[in-house]
């Protein structure tokens, strides 16, 4: 398997470097490449579920990540669970573009 890049919006950046490590992202990154994700939102955009010590995938984060990209995946939005609302409203995914790059880690197929 070829090494995708995988990259951060800045809002998501400053939301997950108080909740989720980076290896979780890059472990979500791959398995998002096995095709392995909660929901295909459409246009290249699916929901991924990211499981935190001691809660599990159902008490973890939500995030929006764009797939579509042939070389990179791009980590767009997240929320946890535990915070109120729905997932995700239309207005936040409007909101998302242009995408503002913050950091990105590189993956590989092995893991």
């Amino acid at each position: 398997m070829h090494k995708k890049r995988v990259f951060k919006t800045k809002t998501f950046d400053r939301w997950a470097k108080k909740v989720i490590a980076d290896a979780l992202l890059c472990k979500a990154a791959l398995e998002i490449e096995q095709g392995i994700f909660e929901a295909d939102l459409g246009h290249g955009v699916c929901k991924k579920r990211i499981a935190l010590a001691g809660q599990g995938k159902s008490g973890g984060t939500r995030t929006l990540v764009a797939k579509q990209h042939a070389s990179a995946i791009i980590f767009l939005v997240g929320r946890e669970k535990s915070e109120p609302g729905t997932d995700f409203s239309d207005v936040v995914v409007v909101t998302l573009y242009p995408i503002q790059y913050r950091s990105e880690v590189e993956i590989s197929g092995s893991s």
